[in-house]
């Protein structure tokens, strides 16, 4: 059993999840949730993104210390304990759902989904004038950029200024960090010059993560 990807994917992305961490952990049936959660915090006690680190580190710790009780079943119900309905419902939606990238309804309905985390890996390695791109349109504030710029975000290996800049936007709009918003940032910062076409084939690729 375990946690698929996808599941997996979009329950670190759901900030509401991100807030209830610590509560999520003691429905998952550890022997003893307050050292795992305690681990988990020293271990993230660095990150530039602690939420995101502190849910995603404590799913797989589920998987691997509770297998026999770590799928999306059990966590649709934790979530519903949680008063994380809407995203219950969204992984309640998914179950026997099957992809039809041929469907331009599919399509449509595919934009308004939250970015993920492989796509922005991809879309910085795109990126020429990334910190261009991270004042005018991600709305990243002049003092993250200089951090990046400077090398001064710990624990980032291997170190990618880019990446820093599109998950500080993403993390910073949760869900509302969607394909369509990022697709039109990017069509902004085209007309102006200075983003390639080739990122939106970023959004174009088969991708089954």
């Amino acid at each position: 059993m375990g946690l698929d990807s996808e599941t997996l994917n979009t329950v670190t992305r759901n900030m509401k999840a991100k807030l209830s961490w610590k509560k999520i952990a003691s429905r998952m049936g550890f022997r003893d949730h307050a050292s795992v959660i305690t681990m988990i915090e020293h271990k993230n006690r660095y990150s530039f993104d602690a939420l995101y680190d502190n849910l995603h580190d404590i799913l797989i710790e589920w998987n691997e210390q509770v297998p026999d009780k770590a799928n999306k079943e059990n966590m649709i119900k934790i979530l519903q304990n949680e008063d994380c309905n809407e995203l219950a419902d969204q992984l309640e939606g998914k179950s026997g759902k099957r992809k039809d990238s041929s469907s331009s309804a599919s399509k449509k309905l595919e934009r308004t989904r939250p970015v993920k985390y492989n796509e922005l890996s991809k879309l910085a390695g795109k990126l020429g004038h990334w910190n261009r791109f991270a004042l005018e349109q991600l709305d990243v504030p002049e003092y993250e950029i200089k951090k990046a710029e400077q090398k001064l975000i710990p624990d980032m290996n291997p170190y990618n200024p880019s990446m820093y800049v599109l998950q500080y936007w993403s993390n910073k709009n949760g869900d509302d960090a969607t394909v369509e918003k990022m697709i039109k940032l990017l069509e902004k910062a085209k007309k102006d010059g200075y983003i390639v076409p080739q990122v939106f084939d970023v959004f174009d690729e088969d991708d089954d993560d």
